[in-house]
């Protein structure tokens, strides 16, 4: 949205011949551009998925949240959106889509067992684990007191090799009967 800023172009044609007024707007064009990248700053840093560092950071700041040194741009605007998406009630597909959406590259499941014992489980499958402090939060806010969640990892391991085969027979039974002899 950063304009091209040219104050020259808007002189009357009577004045434009005059190179004191040329040279005077010329040296406002900077400021007149440094301007533009504020408001375009400022408008970007109001929607989370446009937010550069300064946005998030805000954000962070109202939402409580503490980055961690590690994290990335990526990581904090997931982090800062799970939060921010709050709403009742939860249901099972609600925590499906949130953590869909927090875990975008990772495959996972949820094994609920809510008929004999209150206990969930969420298998995540990934060889990284930077956002599980995250899972936690989402975990610990969505999920009643009443059932116990925790977090399975299982490592993807990069160099499996699977072989399958399958074997296959068909087998027409025909059944043959002698006519009577007429």
């Amino acid at each position: 949205m950063i304009r091209e800023v040219d104050l020259v172009s808007y002189l009357p044609p009577f004045m434009a011949p005059y190179k004191e007024l040329r040279a005077a707007m010329g040296a406002e064009d900077p400021e007149f551009r440094a301007v533009w990248e504020a408001v375009d700053r400022l408008f970007r840093n109001r929607f989370l998925h446009t937010a550069d560092e300064y946005g998030l950071s805000r954000l962070e700041t109202i939402m409580g949240i503490f980055p961690q040194d590690t994290d990335n741009l990526e990581e904090r605007r997931i982090r800062v959106r799970s939060r921010w998406a709050n709403r009742l009630p939860y249901t099972l597909r609600v925590l499906e889509n949130r953590l869909a959406e927090c875990l975008k590259k990772c495959n996972f499941s949820i094994e609920a067992d809510f008929e004999r014992s209150y206990k969930m489980e969420l298998i995540v499958c990934s060889s990284n684990d930077s956002l599980s402090e995250e899972l936690k939060h989402i975990l610990d806010m969505m999920v009643p007191e009443n059932i116990v969640s925790e977090i399975v990892y299982e490592r993807v391991a990069d160099n499996l090799s699977l072989k399958l085969g399958v074997y296959m027979e068909q087998a027409d039974i025909i059944e043959l009967k002698q006519n009577g002899g007429k």
